[in-house]
């Protein structure tokens, strides 16, 4: 499985948690994506002839992605200036207190994150069996079993179990984390790139980490290759007084991403693409 496909598998699922006013891990992700079989557009996946003799394998699934307006963009289209499409939303402004930790209805010891453990984990959250949190639950858990060996990749069930990850891979004691910021008590309908208001982050090395769908903290946080992570100070286009300090990651060899990116962003198979990392999402220098 490719480092795209995982990412768009880990979106497709509902695995990106959002953090939403009511506190609910398991709500609408600042960063939704859907990826749907649609036989109106390719997959770009070409296979292998059948050997002599044998049937042609079945084609594979054809798919349609759909993406937030502004957290996908095309690098050149990030400059001091540029307007972002309205809504673009990069997190969601808390007017109530931050939730506490879910408290679980059993004093039975914490299950192994692992899906064998389903039916523990479902009990010990008092989550309804074959409910939608069920089912994301189970998507989460399988997905951090069968992830690709393409990049290395962990499942960070904390914040220091991601941090952990990120020395490891990064080869340092102090990794460093960023995460996007909004600034005041809204956010504005549009968003203006601000006047020297892109820098680069980090080094030739990041760990991003994407929350993931579960009753408590957990992340996919992964170590791609070939990518530069930003810092980009945007403000609001009629009230600058309100505005963010995002977090984008750029990939630079998109030439084995699908075709529908390109289609959507009106690219150049290969050309550099960037993300926008909600405010909940961590990425470890």
């Amino acid at each position: 499985m490719t480092i795209m496909r995982m990412f768009l598998a880990l979106c497709a699922l509902g695995f990106v948690a959002g953090v939403v006013e009511d506190g609910s891990s398991f709500d609408v992700s600042a960063y939704p994506v859907k990826w749907d079989e649609d036989p109106s557009v390719g997959s770009g996946d070409v296979a292998a002839p059948p050997s002599p003799g044998t049937e042609a394998p079945a084609p594979p699934p054809k798919h349609h992605m759909m993406v937030k307006k502004g957290m996908l963009f095309l690098e050149r289209d990030l400059f001091a200036g540029a307007l972002l499409p309205a809504n673009t939303r990069l997190g969601y402004v808390r007017r109530t207190s931050s939730p506490g930790p879910v408290i679980s209805s059993t004093t039975s010891p914490v299950p192994p994150f692992r899906y064998s453990s389903f039916e523990k984990i479902l009990k010990f959250y008092n989550v309804t069996h074959g409910s939608k949190q069920a089912g994301r639950i189970s998507e989460t858990l399988q997905f951090c079993e069968e992830a690709g060996d393409k990049e290395p990749h962990a499942c960070a069930t904390s914040v220091a179990a991601a941090r952990d990850f990120a020395a490891t891979v990064l080869g340092t004691k102090e990794p460093r984390a960023v995460t996007s910021i909004l600034h005041g008590r809204t956010q504005p309908l549009r968003y203006v790139v601000a006047p020297n208001g892109i820098a680069s982050v980090g080094g030739d090395a990041v760990v991003p980490c994407h929350p993931l769908a579960y009753p408590v903290e957990v992340f996919y946080c992964h170590n791609p290759s070939n990518v530069q992570a930003l810092r980009v100070q945007l403000v609001g286009q009629e009230d600058p007084s309100v505005g963010a300090t995002a977090i984008a990651v750029c990939h630079k060899d998109t030439s084995y991403w699908d075709e529908a990116y390109f289609m959507m962003l009106n690219g150049s198979r290969g050309e550099p693409i960037c993300h926008f990392m909600p405010a909940n999402y961590l990425l470890w220098l």
